[in-house]
């Protein structure tokens, strides 16, 4: 599931590490360049995580359900927000029936994207959201954070 990369090296994954996943724990992976490596310190991507979620089936659907919550540490009220800092989240893959959305909003000062479940999703289903949090300034992204968030719902409603 997790290969060799920058942010996977062979001798620090442990792949059965997986099969011991409990109903919402998260990998994370962080950038890490060898001296030298240009190419490396000049790609935005900071990190790449996966979390693991499981859900009933919601028979009955009437509001949004907030499933995961990505804390940034951008003040949203600070020096930054003079229209030179932002945060962008968006879903860039596994959106099955646009059942999910993103917003952002701040808490304790802080901006915060929210993903919700929009529609009801009957099971057994498994999907990976693929998420991004990109990092903009003036002069354009600055830096970018990817999420999968591995989606299991059950066929159950308990």
């Amino acid at each position: 599931m997790l290969g060799k990369s920058k942010y996977f090296p062979e001798q620090v994954v442990d792949h059965s590490l997986v099969a011991r996943l409990q109903r919402s724990d998260t990998i994370r992976c962080i950038k890490s360049c060898q001296p030298n490596d240009v190419a490396c310190v000049l790609d935005p991507m900071h990190s790449v995580s996966h979390t693991f979620i499981s859900m009933p089936t919601f028979r009955e659907f009437a509001n949004p359900e907030e499933i995961v919550f990505l804390r940034t540490s951008v003040p949203a009220y600070g020096d930054y927000h003079l229209s030179s800092y932002d945060v962008k989240f968006d879903i860039l893959e596994g959106n099955v029936e646009n059942a999910f959305d993103i917003i952002k909003r701040v808490e304790n000062g802080m901006y915060v994207g929210v993903v919700r479940q929009v529609k009801a999703l009957i099971g057994p289903l498994t999907t990976v959201l693929k998420l991004s949090m990109r990092n903009l300034t003036t002069q354009g992204d600055s830096g970018q954070n990817i999420i999968n968030v591995h989606v299991f719902v059950s066929e159950f409603w308990f």
